[in-house]
């Protein structure tokens, strides 16, 4: 008896090995087969707002050295944005335009090293320039994507996308301004990201696609927008260190009020995909 049961156990150690090969491979078929055109649009719209942020926290820390929320942020940021890499590299329906992608990938790694240096004025110099040509390869990635999508709620989908991106780009700009780092383009890069932030917050509150809970909460991206205005317009009578938590408080508020929107433009798209189906 006791030697029937040592043989079995190889036996059974093997097919355990094989059901584990299998369901590993089941998991990542599954992970693909997960992304709609609409989560893959707002993810690449994630790329575009990730290039701001990364930027303005390498600044932040800059700015208040003793702050260790930036330097999370940062990190966070960085490892997200290497996480969204992998999902857009493994999404089948984005195949003809993965050259595109792969220019995002180069620009990142440029980016990316720069990023986990040692802050330094110096290195936000670059990190700051870098910025907008890693920003410029992800638009272009997102509106390729808009394009394969070939539907008006995919359209929404990149503008609320790109208002995330606005929001931290206005935060980025407002702290260059702040610490002196390229401060004629962090100047006039700030008052043309505001101004664009509001015209396309009004071409989103008058789309006929809206559902009651988008427009409540675009109304609240304008409320935001209005009360981060009076800090940058110095109506706010308070110090330099408050009114950088304030600022950069209300546009992380914006950021994740317009992350909510894009993802309900995102459920549009593929509601009406399923309906086509």
């Amino acid at each position: 008896m006791k030697n029937h049961q040592n043989r079995s156990k190889p036996k059974l150690k093997s097919e355990t090995m094989k059901f584990s090969a299998v369901f590993l491979l089941l998991v990542i078929s599954l992970d693909v087969a997960a992304l709609t055109m609409g989560e893959a649009i707002n993810i690449a719209g994630r790329q575009r707002m990730l290039s701001q942020r990364i930027t303005q926290a390498y600044i932040l820390s800059g700015i208040q050295s003793d702050a260790q929320r930036h330097q999370k942020v940062l990190t966070r940021s960085v490892q997200e944005f290497e996480r969204n890499n992998q999902k857009l590299g493994k999404f089948p329906a984005a195949e003809k335009i993965r050259n595109q992608l792969e220019k995002v990938r180069k620009e990142w790694q440029a980016f990316k090293k720069i990023s986990l240096q040692p802050v330094s004025k110096e290195g936000a110099a670059e990190l700051f320039q870098r910025s907008n040509r890693l920003l410029s390869e992800a638009h272009i990635y997102v509106v390729k994507l808009q394009q394969l999508a070939n539907h008006n709620s995919a359209e929404l989908i990149n503008i609320a996308g790109r208002q995330r991106m606005l929001s931290q780009r206005i935060g980025k700009n407002y702290a260059a301004k702040i610490w002196g780092i390229s401060p004629e383009d962090a100047e006039s890069g700030l008052h043309q990201d505001l101004v664009e932030y509001s015209n396309r917050l009004t071409q989103l509150l008058e789309s006929p696609f809206n559902t009651p809970d988008i427009n409540r909460n675009l109304q609240k991206a304008k409320d935001h927008l209005n009360y981060a205005s009076r800090g940058f317009e110095g109506e706010m009578k308070i110090s330099e260190k408050r009114q950088i938590q304030v600022i950069t408080g209300t546009t992380d508020l914006m950021l994740r009020n317009m992350n909510v929107i894009t993802a309900q433009y995102a459920e549009l798209l593929d509601s009406s995909e399923t309906l086509i189906q």
